[in-house]
């Protein structure tokens, strides 16, 4: 059975809902999706809360595997839209940012994504693998109308967010209370046994919570001021990918070229791509000797040549233990 993908910008637009609906072979009616047998079971429902803040509640289990491919997208008129999707069985996820080839659980203790509506990324469910969640999306002019009176400084931070010219997604995990609220929320909305103010009114006391607690730096998970800094991230891999017919640039110099400390650069590349710069600078340039030789039919030697090696045996050597074959058998191959 082939897996089930579906690619889009903004979810919460009816568009999206109705697209999302035909992965299924099936329909949504008022942003509501029932799951067929022949896909698995359970439900998809969107709610409007207010002008600038949609909730959408997640609670199915697939017959096979299915990936959400989310494009980077701006809403321009109101600023950045920002993601929170609380999980209730966050084991049964996976995520892919972009460049990254190998998916990753979120790490212990952590069951929340935010993220902001220019970040792109993959969500997977493997075959038999459900998803109990919620998550709620908002605008910057939501949140700023919201925080109005705030003398906290939440407000700047928000601010400070939308301003970034980068992608922004932080892992966190929630607090007892928040897990209740969530929870309830979830309960509520799936069974409709309590009234859409009630949830409303639970949900907005959530974003105002996590907003607080994100930009008072409270998380266990990233002491650098909460943000994981993906966009610098993949502003490194650029450099990586830059230098591949040269030499590694060396951690201090990718450091002090996308404005950040050794250490946080080292930590949170690892985050977003579970492998270290070195690791995967030298993958990035055993994929790039591959396709020398199969597009451009470059020799061996040549390629060695290119990409800076002085000897071609440490070269041959270093291809081999990448792809588990020479680069001659390779080219034998082709």
């Amino acid at each position: 059975m082939s897996n089930l993908n579906f690619t889009f910008k903004e979810i919460d637009s009816e568009n999206s809902i109705t697209e999302l609906a035909k992965v299924f072979h099936t329909t949504s009616v008022n942003g509501f999706i029932q799951i067929p047998p022949s896909s698995g079971t359970g439900t998809i429902k969107k709610i409007q809360l207010d002008h600038g803040i949609t909730m959408r509640l997640w609670n199915f289990s697939l017959n096979q595997p299915i990936s959400f491919h989310k494009l980077p997208h701006n809403n321009v008129e109101e600023g950045k839209i920002f993601h929170i999707s609380y999980l209730l069985n966050p084991d049964s996820v996976e995520i892919r940012s972009k460049g990254s080839q190998k998916s990753m659980h979120l790490p212990p203790g952590m069951n929340i994504i935010f993220f902001s509506g220019d970040t792109e990324m993959d969500f997977e469910i493997d075959t038999g693998g459900s998803l109990e969640a919620i998550g709620l999306s908002v605008t910057y002019s939501w949140l700023m109308q919201a925080f109005t009176d705030d003398k906290s400084g939440i407000k700047s931070f928000i601010k400070g967010l939308n301003e970034r010219q980068y992608p922004i997604m932080l892992l966190e995990s929630s607090s007892p209370d928040e897990y209740r609220a969530v929870s309830d929320i979830y309960s509520a909305s799936i069974s409709n046994l309590k009234s859409h103010l009630h949830i409303k009114a639970e949900a907005l006391l959530l974003v105002a919570e996590f907003f607080k607690k994100i930009s008072f730096g409270i998380s266990r998970q990233t002491p650098d001021n909460n943000i994981l800094y993906y966009g610098k991230i993949i502003m490194a891999e650029k450099i990586l990918e830059e230098n591949l017919e040269g030499i590694f640039p060396g951690v201090d110099t990718i450091a002090k070229k996308v404005s950040l400390s050794e250490s946080t650069l080292k930590r949170y590349f690892k985050t977003v791509f579970d492998k270290s710069l070195n690791e995967h600078y030298l993958e990035l340039k055993m994929e790039h000797a591959k396709r020398l030789m199969l597009e451009k039919h470059v020799t061996v030697n040549e390629v060695a040549a290119i990409l800076n090696y002085e000897k071609v045996s440490s070269f041959i050597e270093t291809f081999k233990k990448h792809h588990g074959y020479s680069p001659g058998q390779l080219k034998r191959k082709s």
